[in-house]
């Protein structure tokens, strides 16, 4: 094996290592778990929200049904290890889509690696289990077609199914149509006559997004939740990107060199060239959250201005040819390692965490022993007060227990955000918002100390407490 090749392997295998290590967060997984479920159940799409007594019946646009439906299909087989193993599978496929890509805009193996890398550190935040990954991975496989249209044209009539699926898995459908648009400005001015077909690509794909339950909705669904001013105002990764964050770092670190390399080969850059910087560019300074589509488009434009078609081929080849068999052996030992690693790293070998019900280390921002105490005390009619990052889980874990907020910021109306943080604040009438909500369990995260003194005070009693939050019931329960 080739240094070149290493590298290549290295640019997928250590994204999945990555992935093996890291927890799954419940922040969302959670509450996709619990739809999944009951989609599969027979239930249908939920259409109302059911789960939460603070906006019990208000309208719900599920547009991710696809991808709970299958996150419950692999929860159903394999557990959490399945889950593990479903993340780490759309790891490698998205960065192994995105090295081929870059290999077919003309990069060499070792640029396009080191590409792909550089896509993986920038984008390692946002690689949790969400519906979000799997379009991460459709957009790597839209970039595939693209970049080999004019060698494959007709395989470019594959991106319209692709953005039928993706359309119903997650919000993010639009980047089909607008990546294959840059393909458009790109064979414009290159004056290709085939251009024409990459426009009616683009455009079939923006009309194949319509096949979904919800229509037209989930065009307004994907631009209404990106400009919903309580979604941009209470949720961090709704907010602009900052210099103030790691990944905001990384992101504007990224931009830097990019408009350096830019500066550096002006005479060679095209003004479709700057579109794809410019665009991919604007959707990762507007929110957080659009910091992982930046170094996946990134990445695909660089490779077309790094490219050359000869030297790439005389790279790869000098590569080959300087490569010893004893560095071949060492090479291929080092990848067998990984692989090795890998499988080492799998949940399947750990005991698990009863409060959890799943193994050690498995699942991230769920409290064990609280989930446990809560499924000893709940009782018919219960209410829960929740941390909002915990909303999920705890609808998940204790599906009988109605939560005040989840993760589905969308769904609840501004009153009640406002009355959420008018009791966690301690406003004058807190306790009569509690009342009307009919609330009869609170958790409080053991750091705020207040308001677990406020409820003692009200006449509240500590049921359980640990490291992670203090659990009380109401006094007359």
């Amino acid at each position: 094996m080739t240094f070149a090749r290493l590298w290549a392997v290295l640019a997928i295998l250590l994204p999945i290592i990555g992935t093996l290590i890291a927890n799954l967060s419940s922040v969302d997984l959670a509450y996709h778990l619990r739809a999944g479920d009951q989609i599969l159940g027979g239930g249908g799409i939920p259409r109302t929200d059911t789960w939460t007594y603070t906006a019990a019946g208000a309208p719900w646009l599920d547009q991710q049904w696809g991808a709970q439906a299958v996150l419950a299909a692999v929860y159903r087989v394999a557990g959490w290890t399945g889950l593990v193993i479903l993340r780490a599978a759309l790891v490698g496929l998205l960065f192994g889509l995105l090295i081929l890509a870059c290999r077919l805009r003309g990069a060499d193996i070792r640029r396009a690696a080191w590409l792909t890398l550089a896509a993986f550190l920038i984008s390692a935040v946002a690689l949790a289990l969400r519906p979000q990954l799997f379009g991460m991975a459709l957009l790597a496989a839209t970039l595939v077609l693209i970049a080999g249209r004019h060698r494959w044209p007709r395989l470019l009539w594959l991106v319209p199914i692709i953005v039928v699926a993706w359309a119903n898995l997650h919000g993010s459908f639009f980047l089909g149509p607008v990546v294959v648009g840059l393909a458009w400005l790109e064979d414009l001015h290159d004056k290709r006559p085939a251009a024409w077909r990459t426009l009616a690509v683009a455009v079939v794909a923006a009309l194949a997004a319509f096949v979904n339950p919800f229509g037209l909705e989930v065009w307004g669904y994907a631009v209404g939740l990106s400009t919903n001013s309580e979604v941009t105002a209470r949720i961090t990764e709704w907010q602009p990107t900052s210099l103030r964050i790691v990944p905001g770092m990384l992101f504007f670190g990224s931009a830097l060199a990019v408009a350096t390399l830019l500066a550096r080969r002006a005479g060679a850059v095209t003004w479709p060239a700057l579109a794809w910087f410019g665009i991919f560019f604007v959707i990762g300074a507007y929110a957080i959250r659009g910091v992982a589509w930046w170094p996946l488009g990134a990445a695909y434009a660089v490779a077309g201005l790094v490219a050359s078609a000869s030297g790439a081929a005389a790279s790869d080849a000098t590569t080959a040819a300087g490569t010893s068999r004893g560095t071949s052996r060492i090479n291929a030992f080092i990848v067998a390692a990984l692989v090795v690693v890998g499988i080492v790293l799998l949940p399947v070998w750990r005991p698990t965490d009863p409060g959890l019900r799943a193994p050690v280390g498995v699942v991230g921002h769920a409290p064990p022993g609280v989930t446990a105490a809560l499924r000893d005390i709940a009782r018919p009619g219960d209410r829960l007060f929740n941390p909002q990052p915990w909303g999920s889980w705890f609808e998940f874990a204790v599906p009988d227990l109605p939560v005040a907020l989840d993760s589905r910021i969308e769904v609840f109306p501004p009153q009640v955000w406002d009355d959420y943080a008018a009791v966690t604040d301690g406003v004058v009438g807190w306790e009569a918002i509690l009342d009307r909500w009919g609330v009869t369990i609170v958790v409080v995260p053991a750091d705020d100390e207040s308001f677990v003194e406020r409820l003692r005070a009200a006449g509240w009693n500590a049921a359980y407490a640990d490291e992670d939050a203090v659990v009380l019931t109401a006094g007359g329960r």
